[in-house]
């Protein structure tokens, strides 16, 4: 079955495994699994308050 999956190339050089957390930083939960709208929430406000502080 292997023989038949095609390798992803980005400029004629086979890609690397993506380095993706599977835990969810504000809950310690599976990403894959529930409901992470109000951990997105979060994350997206503290992004705003470190873009703010970075401007200042």
């Amino acid at each position: 079955m292997n023989a038949l999956r095609r390798t992803v190339q980005i400029r004629g050089v086979p890609m690397g495994q993506l380095d993706l957390q599977t835990i969810c930083d504000k809950c310690d939960r599976s990403r894959a699994h529930g409901n992470h709208t109000k951990c997105s929430k979060l994350r997206q406000a503290e992004a705003v308050e470190r873009r703010a502080r970075e401007k200042s």
